[in-house]
């Protein structure tokens, strides 16, 4: 089969089975097959492939046919201009989360912070982007899930970061135990409630690991657990920073401030959406501005 025979047969498998971006994942899926990049397979559509590829890739266009998410099938995914490890058991990165890190990436830089800890971990896409533009910062990231630290480990080991701590623990309290203080604690933790996992996506609901989707009947179960173990971590003019979705932006608000948090502020995502909460357990207006 040539290029061109394989592209068209791959998308008429994956439009037949309502992939909404079936031209893009067909090519994305060969590239990975062949080690090729995008111009070479756009400019060189006579190329003949292997029979041994062709099966490859084929078998691989039947799990993304089957709803398996493109960067679980080829392992990995770009995050911060970074490249993580990916597989299933942990959350894929999403572009959203870098409004998260480059609005901590500015405090850390005006307040010259150095010790974060990046709760509810998963790849370690929030902590080790911030332990690489940050190489003065010391940087924990923690997480329940064993397969979860397994990919944070061989991330951190990828990207060279020796610095870095992985530790398992249910969310701060082993921090708690040993009375750990740290500038910053950052959190894109499980916030869909129960009602809505049914509704998300095949990709996400069939793949991506219930445990870090879950935040409860309400879907602010981690909100409240974080918040309120982190004031016991949280150096006096430490920052707490969440990601959060499109409607809990209030809500999450509510909770800081209950806590006693101060210049607790909501920022939006490019759609306009809430997207990230931040606030500080001492008053530090001058940091926003």
């Amino acid at each position: 089969m040539t290029i061109r025979d394989i592209l068209f047969k791959a998308y008429n498998i994956l439009k037949e089975a309502s992939d909404e971006f079936y031209v893009a994942d067909s090519q994305i899926l060969l590239q990975y097959v062949l080690k090729k990049d995008r111009l070479f397979i756009l400019t060189n559509m006579e190329h003949e492939i292997e029979e041994e590829k062709s099966e490859e890739y084929l078998r691989l266009i039947e799990l993304r046919k089957n709803k398996m998410p493109v960067k679980y099938i080829i392992g990995h995914c770009e995050f911060m201009g970074l490249d993580f490890y990916v597989k299933e058991g942990v959350l894929i990165p999403r572009p959203d989360t870098e409004i998260l890190v480059e609005e901590v990436i500015k405090i850390i830089q005006k307040n010259k912070f150095n010790s974060v800890c990046d709760v509810c971990t998963g790849t370690g896409a929030i902590g080790l982007s911030i332990a690489s533009y940050e190489k003065n910062t010391n940087v924990l990231c923690i997480d329940i899930s064993d397969v979860a630290i397994d990919v944070c480990k061989i991330n951190k080991e990828k990207l060279k970061l020796d610095k870095v701590k992985i530790e398992k623990s249910d969310l701060l309290e082993k921090s708690i135990l040993r009375n750990d203080k740290f500038d910053v604690i950052v959190s894109n933790p499980p916030y869909i409630s129960e009602v809505e996992i049914s509704n998300l996506m095949e990709d996400v609901k069939n793949y991506e690991p219930h445990i870090a989707l879950s935040g409860g009947n309400d879907g602010l179960d981690f909100y409240r657990r974080i918040t309120e173990q982190s004031i016991k971590v949280l150096k006096p003019k430490g920052l707490l920073a969440y990601e959060i979705g499109y409607d809990q932006g209030e809500s999450v608000k509510t909770i800081l401030l209950q806590h006693g948090f101060y210049d607790v502020v909501v920022i939006k995502d490019l759609a306009h959406n809430d997207r990230v909460v931040l606030g500080f357990r001492e008053e530090n207006k001058s940091v926003f501005m």
